[in-house]
């Protein structure tokens, strides 16, 4: 629990009024988080937990997970992440769906057009991941001297190990596997953020491009 609790500590200062201004925006929105870590914004009782529908990890399965890692180390194969975003598009069809019949609307309505969109700031396992079952894209590729993000710089010089970042154990092999995946996925990219108070903008261009 300390580890969501010092997130809620470390937030960007913009995150909350960003998904309020989503939830105004579109007041029958579903939310969920897909992560490859231990976090979970339902757990971040006093900031996120109250904007998230709910939360898919990989943990939640092994075989696929461990799957992937066998394909990203094989460049003859691609690597697939459609186990993790299929689970998230069937989950957010079916709350989307409990949320309507509790309202008392119809289901799907042929009036409204669902659509998924997926934000993250992960070229392959992000965008590329998420793109291959149908979703939209927004890349938040956040502005350094505001956010301070370091996990792009993995990439700027990989026969560098000086440049890496210190807290990068990725070996490079896998590194420069990530890299071709990230190639194939920028043509995947709907829209681009570079501040968070940007993303409900992106989702309204997303929505009125449909």
């Amino acid at each position: 629990m300390e580890r969501h609790h010092s997130a809620e500590r470390h937030l960007f200062t913009d995150v909350m009024d960003m998904f309020e201004q989503i939830k105004t925006d579109h007041p029958h929105v579903v939310i969920g988080a897909v992560t490859d870590g231990k976090a979970n914004p339902l757990f971040m009782t006093f900031t996120l937990a109250k904007h998230f529908d709910f939360c898919l990890n990989w943990e939640d399965d092994q075989a696929g997970r461990k799957q992937f890692f066998v394909d990203l180390g094989n460049v003859e194969k691609d690597a697939d992440l459609r186990w993790i975003y299929s689970a998230t598009k069937e989950k957010g069809e079916e709350l989307a769906k409990t949320a309507a019949l509790l309202r008392g609307d119809d289901y799907p309505d042929p009036s409204v057009e669902n659509v998924w969109i997926h934000v993250g700031d992960d070229l392959a396992l992000d965008v590329g991941g998420a793109a291959t079952c149908g979703a939209k894209t927004i890349l938040a590729e956040l502005a350094n001297k505001q956010y301070h993000q370091t996990a792009r710089r993995i990439f700027d010089d990989l026969d560098n190990s000086d440049k890496l970042p210190e807290w990068s154990t990725t070996p490079q092999k896998e590194l420069r596997r990530r890299l071709m995946m990230n190639k194939a996925a920028e043509e995947l990219v709907d829209k681009k953020v570079a501040f968070l108070s940007h993303v409900p903008e992106a989702i309204n261009n997303i929505l009125e491009d449909e």
